[in-house]
């Protein structure tokens, strides 16, 4: 949902900057037509950069701190920007405020942007980059061990108890993730089967990957793991 609050933030901004280049361009028609819009267009983008704040408000602690920086201050821009054109009465001075804002606001959001994919990028190459290795958990003493593993966009912090050389829980203390929440049940797999490499949960591969791998450095005596 964050990434189509996203989208929508963003398509709305560039319709709105596109009426200060068909103004340029003399294409009336279009500047007219733009104008009309205008102001829904605003709300939309007001509204969903607010909702899209809001939604990925739980998730910021994995993301790139440049992401965050950018996209906190362009949402407060654009409240400025808001501000302001219900305050200035000058028109040209309205404008001219008006211009500066959006210029501002559309350099924020191509850097937010540019960071985001980025990220994402070296996110998905650190998934893809995991390997799991099972653990001959006859050879573990009895006890509980605790291991995690973070890429980024996905952590998890796992307890895995084992008695009498077999795996008897596994309990999960922290699980961040996007829409990976149903790869918990896994570990109900990992019980069932007393290996660490099971089938990853479908729809949910990554965080799957994630939680397995936080297994294996619970059993391997490792702590923690970051690519």
């Amino acid at each position: 949902m964050g990434i189509i609050t996203g989208y929508i933030c963003l398509i709305s901004f560039m319709v709105l900057a596109l009426k200060f280049v068909a103004r340029k361009a003399k294409l009336n028609k279009v500047n007219r037509f733009l104008q009309i819009i205008h102001k829904p267009v605003s709300c939309i983008f007001f509204a969903a950069g607010v909702l899209h704040f809001i939604i990925v408000l739980p998730v910021l602690k994995g993301r790139n701190m440049f992401v965050t920086i950018s996209g906190i201050i362009a949402l407060a821009f654009a409240i400025v920007l808001v501000v302001l054109c219900h305050t200035i009465k000058h028109g040209q001075k309205k404008m001219h405020w008006h211009r500066m804002m959006t210029v501002l606001i559309l350099m924020l959001l191509v850097v937010h942007v540019i960071v985001y994919y980025v990220d994402f990028i070296r996110y998905l190459n650190a998934v893809s980059g995991i390997e799991i290795s099972d653990v001959n958990v006859n050879e573990i003493p009895d006890g509980e061990y605790t291991g995690e593993y973070d890429v980024g966009y996905i952590y998890a912090k796992v307890q895995v108890t084992v008695v009498d050389g077999k795996i008897s829980d596994i309990k999960i203390w922290e699980h961040r993730n996007e829409r990976g929440g149903k790869a918990e049940s896994i570990i109900e797999d990992i019980l069932e089967e007393q290996r660490i490499d099971v089938d990853a949960v479908t729809g949910a591969t990554n965080s799957s990957l994630v939680i397995k791998k936080a297994c294996e450095n619970a059993l391997s005596g490792i702590k923690e793991d970051t690519p």
